[in-house]
């Protein structure tokens, strides 16, 4: 019958994308665990009222801001001003004749432009993910906290990256579990904390393809302020409707926990200014 069932084969037999020996097994695993069956009924059970609310209304247009076509074209466009200011400044200096050693001082600082955009890119993600899952009441996480380990397993699994899943205690806020979440450029990784208060915290997480690290940077919008930034390969948000000074201590804690055995004594510099 094959190993282990892995959560993304419970939402593969929910979308019917599975093998028959495979879906043989995952509902033998269904009937053997009654509250996984309970969680995919909930799922088979969303996925089907929203098919039907969308059959239910076929005639009308999909309106343009929210066809997948000119939000993908959009992001496109971004994108492509981004990158062809340092393909100018490349051809630049390749047309211009400069030396070796001032081009690669360029390129290196064209790198770091590279590495912060990116990490400024999670932003937009990131704040969305935190605005939609946040305000759940029954199905805020996936995964809970009384299963924090396979939860970190799962994610680093589907991420490539290990990851961690921080303490926050001392600052009043305690783990509430965690989800799989999809983005551009791959899987992505949301985790939710919430203090004695009912206040909502997301620590979400993006594999990025670049090493390095970036200084902390922050934005707000509509009340939702989050710092974020790069490192190694993994680029991070922290999101929440709470102060400033707050949000940036928690960061500082996440980024300890995180550093690789410890070995980043020393913090990067906090934006000075919001983005």
């Amino acid at each position: 019958m094959g190993g282990p069932v892995e959560e993304d084969e419970l939402q593969a037999r929910i979308d019917g994308r599975l093998p028959p020996e495979r879906a043989e097994a995952v509902d033998a695993y269904l009937a053997a665990h009654p509250e996984e069956q309970a969680r995919f009924s909930q799922y088979a059970e969303q996925r089907q009222a929203l098919r039907a609310l969308f059959v239910a209304r076929p005639g009308e247009p999909i309106p343009a801001r929210l066809r997948v076509a000119h939000l993908l074209a959009e992001r496109r466009r971004r994108r492509y001003r981004q990158f062809a200011q340092v393909a100018a400044a490349l051809g630049f200096l390749v047309l211009g004749g400069v030396g070796g050693w001032t081009a690669r001082d360029v390129a290196r600082g064209l790198a770091s432009t590279t590495e912060a955009t990116l990490a400024h890119m999670v932003f937009s993600d990131a704040i969305a993910a935190h605005r939609t899952f946040s305000v759940e009441v029954r199905h805020p996480v996936e995964v809970g906290a009384g299963e924090e380990a396979h939860l970190v397993q799962w994610l680093s699994k589907r991420l490539g990256h290990q990851l961690t899943a921080p303490d926050l205690t001392a600052l009043g806020f305690r783990l509430m579990g965690g989800r799989l979440l999809s983005a551009e450029s791959g899987p992505a990784a949301l985790l939710m904390y919430e203090d004695s208060k009912g206040a909502r915290l997301t620590c979400y997480y993006l594999s990025a393809d670049f090493s390095g690290e970036t200084e902390f940077e922050y934005r707000e919008e509509n009340g939702i302020g989050a710092f974020y930034w790069a490192d190694d390969g993994l680029a991070y948000a922290i999101a929440a409707k709470a102060d400033r000074g707050l949000l940036l201590r928690i960061a500082e804690i996440v980024y300890q926990q995180t550093a690789p055995d410890g070995a980043k004594a020393k913090l990067p510099p906090a934006s000075g200014k919001p983005s």
